[in-house]
């Protein structure tokens, strides 16, 4: 104990009691679902609602577990290569999500080194199999959106930058103007384009739309 006169010794503690609560939850009747929301009229409805984002949220992940199964398979069987220096500017930008994260309480990489422990070189080898993996699987998918000739046309990056500026609940004036600059139109473009690719190998996965387009090395045999 930190103190040494106290140390060892048995302790005797007086408590008196202020208050006593006691949790008293809402009787499930139609009256508490109109709580939750004018919406709902009756408790059936709120249940069914309940019962439906629980199965969509369900369908949601088993796609996106899908689709990252897939994805795995067709970069584990992907042989490339590509400069070290990809791997290091991939490592940096890891290392600077971590940061930007540290840093909302005002610190800098040298008390977050501190934090977790480790030393720069230290923490650039453990992301390093992360961010090999990362620039492995970007340059996959490129390479099949570049085999499929994708395309986005600028009204698939309209309805995009919609869908967005619809789940905003703020500043969607200054987001939809952001999102209409040059930049962000090109940044859209290549989540659209990967986002293509995506459910072509999935579609391949699946059996249905089998006849991939061939590499121009192939073509050229």
């Amino acid at each position: 104990y930190p103190r040494g006169e106290l140390a060892g010794k048995e302790p005797s503690f007086k408590v008196r009691v202020t208050e006593i609560k006691q949790e008293r939850l809402p009787e499930l009747n139609d009256e508490f679902a109109k709580e939750i929301s004018p919406d709902f009229k009756s408790l059936d409805s709120l249940r069914e609602k309940v019962s439906t984002n629980l199965r969509l949220r369900a369908e949601e992940k088993a796609r996106i577990d899908f689709e990252e199964r897939v994805i795995e398979a067709v970069v584990d069987i992907t042989e490339l290569e590509f400069p070290p220096i990809l791997v290091e500017m991939e490592t940096d930008q890891l290392i600077n999500q971590q940061l930007r994260r540290w840093q909302m309480g005002g610190k800098g990489l040298e008390e977050y080194l501190s934090s977790i422990n480790k030393t720069e070189e230290e923490l650039r080898q453990e992301l390093h199999p992360l961010a090999t993996k990362r620039v492995t699987r970007s340059l996959t998918l490129g390479r099949i959106a570049e085999e499929e000739k994708f395309e986005v046309s600028d009204a698939e990056i309209s309805a995009e930058i919609e869908n967005m500026t619809k789940s905003a609940t703020e500043n969607k004036d200054e987001l939809n103007k952001f999102l209409n600059t040059p930049q962000a139109h090109k940044s859209i473009e290549q989540v659209l384009i990967t986002r293509k690719t995506i459910q072509r190998l999935v579609e391949i996965a699946k059996g249905s739309n089998m006849n991939i387009k061939k590499t121009q090395k192939e073509e050229q045999k």
